[in-house]
């Protein structure tokens, strides 16, 4: 009982310390809070992990040795604090302007980020190679976080927006439109829009290391470490998968130490109906069933397969950004008459592609797609993976390459029909 009060009131009462910066509504004593919003933005003290690194902008202590959980940050549960006081500060609360305290101190240290990475020199860093050792999911099911542990600054998945309400516009970056951006408060409440900065912004040098977070609510949290910078003569600006181990894990799948006990239980310890019962609800996750792997009779938590790994990275490469304001989400539909619209409709430059899930009958996945061409900034070579010296296909603008000898594999091994397919609606539209 005393750990779920406390879970629920958090660590910090602003009773008993005055915030330094942020300012609280009367009915807000602050419970919930992390300590460190109530010291000043540009000269809190960060909470650095026993490894060294700083993670979620350094605000959440870590539990000592001999408590559960022991190396991981101590986080206040958010939702309950998001529930008692998402109508209490502006914008939903349109007689206040006061914007939550914790807009209130992230703006102020986003906006000091953003100022010291301009003053950034980073050389010819941003046009060498690196080669990283790394180990992450990325599907378009849920966000994602990156973390710099030299500070604990975080990067993540943004879009410009403009809200109307009450007879004026608001211009802001909006988050990812997945569905655990509900769960950004326990996972460091913002981050600068990964858009904007390279790899060299996080890491300069060999072994540097930064975290990689997917699914805000499962945790599932992976590092990267750098252990080569290739000379700038040598560089050549591809992706290319050097190699690996480990089966991905499954969507939904709770994290780091839920994964790992599943595969002490398929590997060691469960009994047949718990590995016959762990397997089942596996092969039902969507990375599974979309990759076939829903009928598999044995499961190898070391499978990797450099060859198929290399086909879908080039894969992904080949096709557009995931727009991150339309992530997919499972939807389940009041009548089932829903499920027999159209697979698929075009709304503000996106078309809206409906999926039906292997044995679902009463949902589908639903996924925003955009209909314009990436930004050049923000995209690569569709062959290779280079992000320099790009050029847009002269037939449809919506593919970019490095170099002719790129466009004319591609074009070969896939534009071909997908060029003629653009143009047509273009020329319809």
């Amino acid at each position: 009982m005393e750990d779920m009060l406390r879970a629920l009131q958090g660590t910090t009462i602003a009773s008993t310390r005055p915030p330094a910066f942020i300012k609280l509504a009367p009915n807000d004593d602050g419970s919930s809070l992390p300590a460190a919003f109530f010291e000043h933005p540009d000269t809190y003290i960060k909470h650095v992990g026993p490894d060294g690194r700083i993670r979620s902008w350094g605000f959440y202590p870590y539990i000592p040795r001999g408590q559960q959980g022991a190396g991981h940050e101590d986080i206040p549960y958010p939702m309950m604090r998001k529930m008692m006081h998402q109508m209490t500060y502006a914008p939903l609360n349109r007689s206040s302007q006061l914007l939550r305290p914790e807009d209130q101190f992230m703006n102020t240290i986003l906006a000091r980020r953003k100022r010291e990475l301009k003053q950034v020199n980073l050389g010819d860093l941003t046009r060498r190679d690196y080669v990283l050792r790394i180990h992450m999911p990325v599907r378009n099911f849920h966000a994602h976080i990156l973390t710099d542990y030299r500070d604990g600054t975080q990067y993540g998945p943004k879009v410009v927006q403009a809200i109307s309400f009450c007879l004026r516009s608001l211009i802001l970056f909006q988050n990812s439109g997945a569905i655990d951006m509900m769960h950004i408060d326990a996972s460091g409440y913002d981050f600068l829009n990964e858009d904007d900065y390279c790899v060299a912004h996080v890491m300069d040098k060999v072994g540097d290391a930064c975290q990689y977070e997917y699914d805000l609510g499962d945790h599932f949290r992976h590092d990267i470490i750098v252990e080569r910078i290739v000379p700038l003569e040598e560089s050549y600006g591809r992706v290319q998968v050097l190699g690996g181990s480990g089966i991905c894990p499954m969507e939904n799948g709770k994290g780091n130490d839920t994964w790992a006990k599943h595969i002490e239980t398929l590997t060691k310890s469960g009994t047949p109906a718990a590995r016959r019962g762990l397997l089942s609800e596996i092969y039902s996750m969507p990375n599974y069933t979309d990759r076939g792997w829903n009928k598999a009779s044995k499961f190898d938590p070391d499978y990797f397969d450099l060859a198929e790994m290399t086909q879908a990275v080039m894969a992904a490469l080949g096709t557009k950004l995931s727009y991150s304001p339309g992530a997919k989400t499972f939807k389940v539909p009041f009548v089932p008459e829903a499920l027999l619209g159209p697979l698929s409709a075009s709304k503000r430059k996106t078309t809206r592609e409906v999926t039906m899930s292997p044995g679902d009958s009463f949902g589908f996945y639903e996924e925003l797609k955009k209909d314009g061409r990436d930004s050049r900034r923000a995209t690569a070579c569709a062959a290779c993976g280079n992000p320099n010296d790009l050029k847009a296909c002269s037939g449809c603008g919506q593919r970019f390459y490095c170099g002719q000898a790129c466009q004319k594999a591609h074009w070969k091994s896939t534009h071909k029909q997908e060029c003629a397919m653009a143009k047509k609606q273009n020329a319809s539209g």
